[in-house]
């Protein structure tokens, strides 16, 4: 039995409509009705979007608008975002950031990098200027859409999960990890252009876990250094890694191109070192750990208090979650680069979106909450006794034929 949960069903009588250009007009003619919705009371909010984008800055105020406290210090007003038509860029990023995301049918969903139309000719100066800002902007904006999506990926992950066996045993390769099985499995459902998305992604987080790979093997994260000591160490090895990579490419040097390939694997480790042992990472295991564990690993977590099961369950999880996590980052980072087009059943798939109505067959976690065993039929009462209280009489067996 299906009883609706109002977190995850569209209401028009609590919505505000996003459509056309992202731009001040628009916050102006949202800002009263979103205001009017939070004031009201703490329901959900359903963002109706049909927009190729606009402005990032205008974006973010509305969404700020729409997830603002009260003077209560009230919890943020549950969000569902729904896209009708269009969601490209920055129309894109509010739809990710709602609760529960839902698309139409035949719908278009658009990530791209961060772009300027600058009035003043180029310099090259400025070129360079804008080349660092481009590429700070869209790591912010990849590791954003990270964090508001990260839980949907793992929901993939995790209902996917079961079938892995099968899917070793259809590729006749045992030794596939699982998150080989996962993205072999995701790539069966996406488009060609979703596809190659994925690819791409996929030779990131390769680079992503070489890089960490090597800098973990020779760096020892000890207390008590400073942040400055922990610095000098991870840029020794990562000097290091680049070095063997390219050791044998006779026009490589670290003038030429090194020292940018530097510079980004070192923030990409204070990232992960940043997300990877953050609540929200802890969260994430919370969330999802009891669909992976096993009962003898629950049994004992069960006999921890609190404070200790949270850090075993999450130890215990690591191993697990870590790559499809850190993929899950690659491939964030990887929208940003490029026009990327995506289908509804595209997005639902990479972990984009959470339900794509007329398609009710996918695994939604609507379903989780909305779902409730049927009632039991009643009893049936008992005969009623004879008169004089005695057990009615069993019939006489039938004389056996001699």
């Amino acid at each position: 039995m299906i009883v609706p949960d109002p977190n995850f069903r569209p209401n028009p009588a609590r919505a505000v409509y996003v459509q056309g250009k992202i731009d001040q007009q628009l916050v102006d003619r949202l800002t009263p009705r979103i205001i009017a919705l939070t004031a009201q009371n703490r329901s959900p909010i359903t963002v109706y979007i049909d927009s190729r984008g606009g402005s990032v800055a205008s974006s973010e105020q509305i969404l700020r608008l729409l997830q603002s406290s009260n003077q209560d210090g009230a919890d943020p007003c549950w969000l569902i975002t729904v896209v009708t038509g269009n969601a490209s860029s920055a129309a894109a990023d509010l739809l990710s950031s709602g609760n529960y995301v839902i698309s139409m049918p035949d719908t278009s969903i658009l990530y791209h990098g961060v772009r300027v139309s600058p009035n003043d000719p180029i310099t090259q100066e400025v070129a360079f200027a804008l080349s660092e800002s481009f590429k700070q902007a869209n790591d912010r904006y990849a590791m954003s859409l990270a964090r508001k999506s990260e839980w949907r990926f793992m929901f993939r992950f995790v209902t996917l999960r079961n079938d892995f066996a099968k899917h070793r045993e259809e590729k006749k390769n045992p030794a596939l990890t699982d998150l080989q099985c996962f993205l072999g499995m995701i790539r069966e459902k996406l488009s060609a252009h979703a596809s190659e998305i994925l690819d791409q992604a996929e030779k990131r987080y390769q680079r992503y876990d070489a890089v960490l790979t090597y800098v973990f093997a020779r760096t020892i994260f000890k207390e008590g250094r400073t942040e400055a000591q922990m610095d000098a160490l991870i840029l020794k090895s990562i000097i290091s890694f680049e070095h063997k990579e390219n050791k044998n490419n006779p026009n490589w040097s670290f003038a030429k191109a090194g020292l940018g390939r530097i510079n980004d694997d070192y923030f990409l480790l204070r990232e992960y070192l940043a997300s990877a042992y953050s609540e929200q990472f802890k969260r994430l295991c919370d969330r999802w750990g009891g669909f992976v564990l096993e009962e003898s690993e629950k049994a004992k977590l069960e006999a921890l208090n609190e404070s200790e099961k949270m850090e075993k369950k999450v130890e215990l999880l690591r191993p697990l979650f870590q790559p499809i996590w850190s993929f899950f980052v690659a491939l964030c980072h990887e929208l940003q680069k490029g026009e990327n087009e995506l289908s509804p059943l595209d997005a639902f798939w990479l972990g984009l979106i959470d339900e794509v109505i007329g398609s009710p067959d996918l695994p939604l976690v609507r379903y989780m909450s909305e779902f409730k065993p049927d009632d039991p039929p009643p009893a049936q009462p008992p005969a009623p006794l004879p008169a004089d209280n005695q057990p009615p009489a069993l019939p006489s067996a039938s004389p056996t034929p001699i």
